[in-house]
């Protein structure tokens, strides 16, 4: 992500990935008007299974009101509720919904999902104060199969505490270094941070100089010239020597052979100027382009490409130097190539990696690079044009002897116009001649080098396509994530699960770092800070670690332990419905600002609108449930946690009441900012 808090430390030979939101086409998370039931089902099991139980909920009760009704649909529909939240956290209405699914579990229980969705119920009834049974729940969680077992221990992960998630924590905790590293994700995460490559391209030839009238004009001259040429050579032929005779038919082979190897002369150095003007050698160095636009940020890619990719890596600045020409020439066409397309630096990488592995190629390969060696007139053309100039010369002397003996005047008054119109007529048909064979040549050249383009193109998308994580894999590597660092944790407080209270995660962007998304999908970061928080009877004890995604690797950098009574109030702000802010501030210091969810400005593709967006990102980072335990603390303190959770209502009829208020803790949808204030005189509702 970028933005203007974004600091690039990099050296002049490193490249950091993209800091701006890439967005990959997918439409796994679209459903159409005219989409049946099922594709909705889909939809909601696909965000359940990515980390979002709030769309999850919303797709999968849409296609249960369309009239889809099965038992995997209503366990679906239980551990979307239960996913990332707390039974404190749990309002009358998703009570509610709980119980009518409850009521269908007997006659569900033909079903493996109709097993598994008992199964949550019996969890349940040992947390919501029905006295269940916890020994024959842990049985019947044993004994269900991994595919329906692994969901609900994910799902229910803050349902579950005290003695019940401690039977449960080792199983849990083998899970996670189970999935740590499945799936090559070391390999593989990279690749969903890099961005759709941009199709290929090359630049166009230059169009052609001259045009009708040039050529018309070009055709007078040429007359103009040729006519007292013929003109003196009629005159020499009526002398009736041999001498003239094979004079005259030497300058009509002779002539156009010379004509022929000085254009091949002229037109090869015409374009080694060209090259040496497109390479820099012959023009004025140019200002350095904008700091973090298009340009530089292209211009860097080909620096730290160039040198990685250098023959000899130890000689990498040498190699810098000798390549600087070519290395400006590319830069230059990819710039001015994909400038104007609003086309992301980070979409044309794949294209800057081709081209200089391509100069390492012809440099090893002993082909040419510089303009000298590209358009290189040999020994053999210039004494083939010399020696050709020189007969012809010869044999236009001889002539002209034969002719001034026959018409003295006539033949001076030829040669002056001649030699006057020539110095019009050669230079004009030399360049005609040289942009036709130019625009042929660049146009040929500009084929084979698409030709290549695109198949590298090809290969690097149907690679990323190949390597790319789904939605699941990366959720799945963040959980297994937070609940290590979560183990690192309880172990260094030596804590266990029956003395924590209460717990949350705060996975955050650690900027700066990549960040991806796929359309209605959240954010994700190659770099994370992950929060935790572990309410117990003593106090709140608070973790952060540095989460780096890609390779898996995490450091705990911060620890904190405080009382109850410490935390003096707990703040959203909301910035243009964008950013959102968490601030935090104890009694003995000053606020801490948590950015916990951030929309990168600079996604030039089509977006949902950003306040779905944000919706989103803070319903998969479970931000609900931990605002709610921060408000909780700043309001009651102690006695929050210590009052018991709402008796349970299930299997009994709803009483008709007032409508409840709404919770406190959600973000306003105009933005500011949402306070609580320590000590509130109003609990926070239950």
């Amino acid at each position: 992500m970028s933005g203007p808090e974004t600091n690039n430390t990099a050296g002049p030979h490193s490249f950091v990935g993209a800091q701006v939101g890439q967005m990959h086409d997918s439409n796994i998370y679209v459903v159409g008007p005219d989409d049946p039931p099922e594709h909705d089902y889909e939809v909601g099991v696909r965000y359940l299974d990515s980390g979002i139980p709030g769309k999850a909920r919303d797709h999968l009760d849409n296609a249960y009101a369309r009239g889809l009704d099965h038992p995997e649909l209503h366990l679906n529909r239980a551990l979307a509720i239960l996913s990332k939240r707390s039974y404190r956290d749990l309002n009358k209405a998703d009570r509610a919904l709980l119980e009518e699914l409850e009521l269908r579990t007997e006659s569900l229980s033909h079903a493996t999902s109709g097993q598994a969705l008992a199964v949550v119920f019996a969890l349940l009834s040992c947390v919501d104060g029905s006295d269940g049974d916890s020994e024959t729940a842990m049985v019947l969680l044993r004994d269900l199969p991994p595919e329906h077992r692994d969901p609900i221990l994910r799902h229910l992960g803050l349902v579950l505490t005290g003695g019940m998630k401690q039977r449960l924590w080792n199983q849990i905790r083998n899970k996670a270094h189970r999935e740590h590293t499945a799936g090559d994700r070391r390999d593989r995460v990279w690749s969903y941070f890099e961005p759709d490559p941009a199709e290929a391209r090359a630049k166009h030839p230059a169009p052609k100089s001259y045009n009708g009238w040039s050529l018309f004009g070009g055709l007078l001259l040429a007359v103009a010239t040729l006519s007292p040429i013929a003109f003196m050579m009629r005159t020499a032929l009526a002398h009736g020597d041999f001498p003239a005779l094979l004079s005259c038919l030497a300058m009509l082979v002779l002539g156009p052979a010379a004509a022929w190897a000085l254009g091949e002369w002229y037109h090869e150095h015409r374009r080694r100027v060209a090259l040496e003007h497109e390479y820099g050698y012959r023009r004025a160095p140019s200002s350095a382009p904008p700091k973090g636009g298009f340009t530089d940020q292209v211009e860097s890619a080909f620096d730290h490409y160039f040198f990685k990719y250098a023959p000899e890596p130890e000689n990498g600045e040498a190699w810098l130097k000798e390549t600087a020409g070519v290395r400006r020439s590319l830069r230059d066409e990819v710039a001015r190539t994909y400038r104007e397309t609003e086309v992301e630096a980070g979409k044309v990488r794949w294209l800057i990696r081709f081209m200089a592995r391509d100069v390492r190629r012809r440099w090893t390969g002993g082909m040419p690079l510089e303009p000298r060696e590209v358009h290189n007139v040999t020994m053999v053309t210039r004494f083939r044009c010399v020696s050709l100039f020189l007969l012809l010369g010869a044999a236009t002397v001889t002539a002209l002897s034969a002719a001034f003996q026959q018409a003295p005047v006539t033949t001076v008054g030829c040669v002056l116009l001649a030699a006057v119109t020539a110095r019009f007529t050669v230079p004009m048909w030399l360049n005609i001649q040289s942009e036709r064979r130019r625009f042929r040549e660049q146009a040929q050249e500009r084929e084979e080098i698409v030709e290549a383009r695109r198949a590298e193109h090809e290969r690097w998308k149907a690679k990323l396509d190949e390597l790319r994580p789904s939605e699941q894999e990366m959720e799945g590597w963040l959980d297994a994530d937070k609940t290590l660092i979560l183990d690192q944790v309880l172990r260094h407080h030596g804590l266990v699960w029956h003395e924590v209270v209460a717990h949350a995660f705060l996975p955050t962007p650690n900027q700066p770092c990549k960040s991806a998304h796929v359309p209605c999908g959240p954010w994700r970061y190659s770099r994370y800070e992950i929060r935790i928080f572990l309410v117990t009877e003593e106090g709140v004890r608070e973790a952060t670690a540095d989460l780096d995604f890609e390779r898996g690797t995490w450091e705990v950098k911060e620890r904190y332990n405080y009382r109850f009574d410490a935390i003096s109030s707990v703040q959203v702000e909301i910035k243009g419905m964008r950013r959102y802010t968490l601030k935090i501030t104890l009694t003995n210091g000053p606020a801490k600002g948590i950015p916990v969810s951030e929309i990168p400005t600079r996604d030039t593709v089509d977006e949902a609108p950003p306040s779905e967006s944000s919706e989103i990102n803070l319903d998969a980072a479970g931000f609900s449930h931990t605002l709610r335990i921060l408000e909780g603390i700043a309001a009651e303190g102690k006695p929050w946690f210590d009052r018991e959770a709402e008796p349970s209502t299930r299997n009994v009829p709803p009483q008709p009441e007032a409508d409840p208020p709404s919770d406190s803790h959600e973000p306003t949808p105009k933005g500011g900012a949402v306070a609580v204030p320590q000590r509130q005189s109003q609990p926070i509702p239950g």
